[in-house]
């Protein structure tokens, strides 16, 4: 497996690489168990309110593993009645008779871990609902400038906005050709004289 602090270094330089997602989540429960991580091992109660073949799990993991498991269903059994999230460990508790034990301590560091990741997992929701509508917005904005601009001042025009670099061509281009259209568009005189055309074109 690729070194994770690789990983999130190339992400923040926007290079991303492609992993394949796991096929069934009894998979993934399987590797988060055999990663032998104790933080990794406690994020498994948000993985258990949906159903999942136990026994498909248990059979490919050791007496370790097998403990791990039981006593993350017992925590996140609890966490789940005290937020009143419906599941299925009932059962699952009652039909493999699970009684691996667990401290105060450890049921807070669950729970903790747990909340912290439905509270991100929120704050990603909301950027991608945000990110959705200023893509929405962008859209019409191209729509609009592509109206007044040809594709090649456009460019230059997202270059710029972007703080990206731009040629001493480019930026000659832009004073030439550019820069007096916008100076015209932001002209507060212009645009109300074009609301009143606008206004009235629809009047008659």
């Amino acid at each position: 497996m690729e070194n994770a602090r690789l990983i999130k270094a190339l992400e923040k330089q926007g290079f991303y690489l492609e992993f394949p997602d796991y096929d069934a989540k009894e998979e993934l429960i399987i590797d988060i168990l055999k990663s032998k991580n104790p933080r990794i091992i406690s994020s498994l109660p948000l993985f258990f309110s949906e159903n999942f073949d136990y026994h498909k799990i248990i059979s490919n993991i050791n007496s370790t593993e097998k403990k791990e498991i039981d006593k993350a269903i017992l925590i996140a059994h609890r966490i789940y009645s005290s937020k009143k999230i419906e599941n299925t460990l009932n059962i699952i508790i009652k039909e493999n008779n699970i009684k691996e034990k667990f401290s105060k301590q450890e049921f807070n560091y669950y729970s903790d871990l747990f909340n912290e990741s439905l509270l991100n997992k929120e704050k990603e929701s909301e950027k991608n609902i945000e990110k959705q509508a200023e893509l929405r917005l962008n859209a019409g904005i191209n729509k609009d400038m592509q109206v007044l601009f040809s594709p090649a001042k456009i460019r230059i025009m997202r270059k710029i906005f972007n703080h990206e670099k731009i040629t001493n061509t480019e930026l000659k281009y832009y004073y030439k050709s550019i820069s007096n259209i916008n100076k015209a568009s932001l002209n507060p005189s212009l645009q109300n004289y074009l609301r009143i055309i606008e206004r009235t074109k629809k009047i008659r």
